[in-house]
């Protein structure tokens, strides 16, 4: 028993262990584009989309008040929104971005998506890169994906805009190394 004992003990000694925490994220940078009919493109911004990870889940939540935009059409699509936020949340495949010294990786995720009683899913396509350094390693994350007026978010009336709407968004997560 006690040589067992000692063997784990310093067998664990042997095998160097990681550990990572994510110790800052800065608030997603938000661009979603619509199309109208005639051609032409509308944007609208966020500076302050919140999306946080623990471990492997992401969750996350747009307050609809921070969008800004010069496009008419947009505000008036915000204006009458019924509810004031959107939110997120999906689980990040296992082995991508959260652990040691990743680089680069690509990766889809199923991402449930709230919108007052409406739910619905939806693809986010990451694009994380990776700088490590022997403090931290920092996480450049560029998400895109589209979501439908109709289907996820339950909007029937004509809008001026066409009906898919695409968005980016960029983000910095540093994870500390332990």
């Amino acid at each position: 028993m006690k040589i067992t004992a000692f063997i784990f003990f310093f067998g664990i000694l042997l095998f160097p262990a990681y550990s990572q925490m994510i110790t800052a994220t800065t608030p997603a940078r938000l661009r979603i584009y619509a199309s109208k009919p005639d051609g032409t493109q509308a944007v609208t911004t966020s500076e302050s989309l919140y999306v946080g990870y623990d471990q492997l889940k992401m969750t996350g939540q747009l307050l609809l008040n921070t969008l800004v935009t010069d496009d008419e059409t947009l505000r008036n699509l915000l204006d009458s929104a019924l509810f004031d936020k959107i939110t997120f949340s999906g689980m990040i495949p296992e082995g991508q971005f959260a652990f040691k010294s990743m680089l680069n990786a690509r990766f889809s995720v199923e991402t449930d998506l709230v919108y007052g009683d409406r739910q619905s899913k939806i693809l986010i396509d990451f694009d994380v890169s990776n700088r490590n350094t022997s403090l931290a390693n920092t996480f450049d994350i560029t998400c895109i994906g589209s979501i439908s007026l109709l289907d996820n978010l339950g909007i029937a009336r004509d809008t001026g805009l066409d009906d898919k709407v695409s968005f980016q968004f960029f983000q910095n997560v540093i994870a500390r190394n332990y």
